[in-house]
């Protein structure tokens, strides 16, 4: 299709989960490019259209001729492309709001990548520490903070809550018993599954159920 974006990104969850997500709930016709090797992608670089941007890095969204680098501007690209500006947070507040979210996701995030990049012979004794001092404290900060409220940042939803949704994810996947722990985030994954776009898409084969970071080279590639 002509018009169809194109959302590029490895071949694992990573950055572009969210941003799959929200494609789907916008309803945008988009190709879900995976690049598979590490050449698939580096090979191009010096190779026209990437060659010529400054920015150029992945996940991407490809728009005709107009490229769009960096997830953090992905999603403000996506909410205007779809006309959904309230996306972003329809009052101060909530814009307020979202940018604090985004920067706890970030930093439990980083939390999980120090975790998966554990050398193989200090893992099993550090796991649990490294679990509990860089990223626990952060989802336990999630949990209150949503506590009460419709979505992640108030009454309306906003991309951050497509964000949190795959932080969930993650949580459960990697720690099933800490996760048991957080009934407001536990409510909150299922509400936003159960958005008919987002159910839907869970329940198809667009849906990448993992792997989670890249097999092969980080522990828990599933």
């Amino acid at each position: 299709m002509a018009d169809q974006l194109v959302l590029g990104y490895w071949g694992i969850r990573g950055l572009a989960q969210p941003l799959r997500y929200l494609l789907e709930y916008l309803g945008l016709p988009y190709e879900d490019k995976r690049y598979l090797k590490p050449e698939e992608w580096f090979g191009g670089l010096c190779q026209a259209p990437f060659n010529a941007h400054v920015l150029v890095n992945l996940p991407y969204i490809k728009d005709g001729e107009k490229y769009v680098y960096e997830s953090a501007a992905l999603y403000v690209y996506l909410a205007h492309k779809a006309n959904r500006a309230d996306l972003l947070g329809s009052t101060p507040d909530e814009q307020v709001a979202v940018a604090q979210v985004r920067g706890v996701i970030q930093d439990a995030l980083k939390g999980f990548f120090h975790l998966i990049t554990l050398p193989e012979d200090q893992y099993a004794a550090k796991k649990e520490e490294v679990f509990t001092n860089e990223v626990a404290w952060l989802i336990d900060r999630l949990d209150k903070f949503i506590g009460g409220k419709t979505w992640a940042a108030g009454a309306n939803l906003t991309y951050i809550d497509f964000a949190l949704f795959e932080l969930e994810e993650t949580l459960k996947a990697f720690h099933a018993e800490s996760w048991a722990k957080f009934a407001n985030l536990q409510k909150h994954h299922q509400e936003f599954s159960n958005i008919p776009q987002i159910k839907e898409y869970l329940a198809s084969g667009r849906f990448l159920a993992g792997p989670f970071y890249p097999p092969g080279r980080f522990r828990w590639g599933f």
